[in-house]
């Protein structure tokens, strides 16, 4: 039975001996705590390693993993009654503390509920749809925020309708005393404001210190059934007090005249220019009080003649100091961002030993595959990172950056740009299939420019990665990385804007393959384990199973060659957990013209969580699930057992939690 080779130039044996050689030459001093099974933040711990220290779970527990329980979100019957507030899909992931689980729901409802038996304790519901649904792409609440000082114990929530609200945690109940009755109104602190339903708050929020700083999702792209502005909400950060709600700090972005950064911005575009805002998560060093915002590209996400320069802080890791928002350090990823190449997810903070130096490391995966490392505490890169000539626009009006950095170390952990040896070969009609496909586009290396002229720039990593906001997890223990990726092309077409202000718009769309099948080799998804101390992978492996069935490749009797779309993982100390997403397809347009209609997809062929080795990458176990992922994993501890919690459903099915038991 054939077997697709995707550990690259590791075996089974010798990635064994790398990671005995981890354990016991390179970990850092400074090693993680048993761990209390609780899991307080939305990625494990302000860290973002989605890891969980400690337990029984081994290569035999999880032979057995099963489902403990089902949790219903409250808002599934709100929704059934009124399909224009249906939602997008679940991709809310609970908080678990001393035995209770903290979920937000699609509709930014919130809810307690008991670990063991997955019973509710109680149920805010902050009326986030009374004004229909939110925008961008629906309702989408990620996760929750957690915060305590003595019995003073607080769930934090930002809304689809742009509210921070700070509960009780013991009861649910509204704290009337911070901000203005237990809420903040995060668009009155916009420096430009247009429209409520072009900004919501989708990820969780960080508390850092005393500081809280939430996240802004901006429609930045396009905006649906509308013609672009020219005053687009800006991507500005607004910090509060913990315990008051009253706001600390402002960061404004773009940088306004006189500010660090606001050279990059030429012709005064830093007016008018909106988004390069923070829609992902943060990462917070405590002990360092700095807080490491990863921002979005500008508007228009893939035209940037209205904003020549390379337009900082767009596409930048941004240290800010938590008590001020000053400024400690900054690097900038993407320079004039003409592929919508988001930072999608909270970086990573490590303590490495790299050439037998400690480093304070923070390493940020990208959607182009790349993972940068600096210096969390200077900014420096942790190994070089080089200037590289890339190809230039030819569109009328754009000046790209004649140059993008490029890190010398990690490798990539995904195809970057397109050639015909990229494409798929699983069979002789399938590469010519593919051949005439490819021959639509204009393609190229990584940052080849959008195009105006065929169907437009086949672009690799594609608008959703590559990475993704689903992030990578590390074991603080052996400063491993594990990333997972998938490789979906895009087509991006520049279109003559004869409205608004922009000269050019882009289009976007997934570009599939021949019969249905990926347009580029397998494997389509993977998750890849990366030694931080030495920036080396130690093994790639598939993420899922994958169309190995489908009828043209059937016969081949492949193994894995991984799911086509991203997956969510969380971490133990010996086991990666694993979920691939399942499929939704976009239906139209509200009535109200605000918002995307979609449709999840019931009978998913591969619903399953799945167990790997965190040494080898091997799969252990798995378990069928009711449905599939769509939003981060995580684990808890309660009752002598451990969990993995998996969001699915949402977007026409019912939104649940399953709880896994996997020790």
């Amino acid at each position: 039975m054939a077997m697709l080779k995707t550990a690259g130039a590791f075996p089974r044996a010798a990635r064994k001996t790398l990671w005995l050689s981890i354990m016991l030459g390179t970990a850092p001093l400074a090693m993680a705590a048993a761990g209390d099974g609780n899991w307080t933040e939305y990625n494990g711990d302000k860290a973002g390693s989605r890891y969980l220290a400690g337990g029984k779970v081994n290569a035999r527990s999880v032979k057995s993993m099963k489902v403990a329980w089902r949790w219903a979100m409250p808002d599934n019957s709100i929704w059934q009654d009124n399909a224009e507030l249906r939602t997008w899909v679940n991709q809310s992931t609970p908080l678990a503390i001393d035995g209770v689980l903290y979920s937000s729901s699609p509709m930014s409802m919130v809810s307690a509920i008991d670990g063991k038996t997955g019973k509710t304790l109680w149920t805010y519901d902050p009326k986030a749809y009374v004004e229909g649904t939110p925008p961008n792409l629906g309702f989408i609440s990620r996760g929750l925020s957690y915060w305590a000082n003595g019995d003073d114990k607080r769930i934090l929530i930002g809304t689809g309708d742009g509210y921070l609200i700070a509960l009780n945690a013991k009861n649910g109940k509204p704290i009337e005393s911070w901000g203005d009755k237990g809420r903040i109104d995060m668009t009155k602190g916009l420096r430009r404001f247009v429209d409520r339903s072009l900004v919501s708050l989708t990820s969780p929020p960080i508390v850092c210190g005393n500081t809280i700083v939430p996240s802004l999702a901006v429609l930045d792209s396009f905006a649906v059934g509308r013609a672009p502005m020219k005053n687009h909400p800006p991507g500005d950060i607004q910090a509060f007090d913990i315990r008051t709600g009253k706001r600390v700090w402002h960061f404004e972005q773009p940088p306004q005249e006189g500010q660090p950064g606001n050279e990059t911005w030429e012709d005064g575009s830093w007016k008018t220019t909106g988004s390069a805002n923070m829609w992902s998560r943060p990462s917070c060093d405590e002990e360092l009080g700095l807080v490491y915002l990863p921002f979005s590209t500008p508007t228009n996400d893939f035209y940037g003649g209205h904003r020549k320069g390379d337009g900082l802080f767009g596409e930048s890791v941004v240290a800010l100091n938590a008590k001020t928002g000053r400024i400690a350090w900054y690097q900038q990823i993407v320079h004039h961002g003409l592929w919508d190449y988001d930072l999608p997810t909270a970086p990573n903070l490590m303590d490495l030993t790299v050439n037998g130096k400690k480093v304070k490391a923070l390493a940020q995966v990208t959607k182009q595959g790349f993972v940068f490392t600096f210096d969390r505490s200077t900014g420096q890169p942790v190994w070089p990172i080089t200037e590289k000539p890339v190809p230039q626009s030819s569109v009328p009006g754009e000046r790209s950056s004649l140059t993008q950095p490029f890190p010398s170390l990690p490798a990539p952990f995904v195809q970057q740009g397109v050639s015909e040896d990229d494409l798929i070969d699983l069979t002789p009609q399938l590469k010519e299939e593919a051949k005439k496909i490819l021959s639509r586009y204009n393609y190229g290396p990584l940052y080849f420019p959008p195009t105006t002229d065929k169907a437009g720039t086949l672009q690799v990593p594609g608008v959703l990665g590559g990475a993704s906001w689903a992030g990578a997890a590390h074991n603080p223990k052996t400063n491993v990385l594990y990333v997972p990726s998938f490789t979906i092309p895009f087509g991006i077409k520049l279109k003559k804007e004869n409205e608004g202000v922009y000269d050019y718009t882009g289009t976007w769309a997934g570009v599939g393959g021949p019969q249905g099948l990926p347009l580029f080799k397998p494997p389509f998804s993977t998750v890849t384990a990366i030694d931080m101390n030495t920036g080396k992978h130690l093994w790639r492996v598939p993420a899922g199973k994958g169309p190995v069935d489908h009828p043209a490749i059937k016969d081949l009797k492949l193994d894995r060659v991984g799911v086509p779309r991203e997956s969510f993982i969380a971490l133990t100390d010996d086991v990666l957990f694993l979920a691939p997403e399942g499929t939704n397809s976009v239906l139209g347009l509200s009535s109200r013209g605000n918002a995307l209609i979609t449709q999840a997809t019931a009978d998913e062929k591969e619903p399953f969580l799945y167990a790997h080795d965190a040494r080898t990458g091997d799969v252990l176990g798995e378990v069928k699930l009711p449905g599939a992922a769509f939003g981060a994993l995580m684990s808890y501890r309660a009752g002598g057992r451990q969990y993995v919690v998996v969001p699915i459903g949402g977007a026409g099915l019912p939104a649940e939690l399953v709880a896994v038991q996997v020790d």
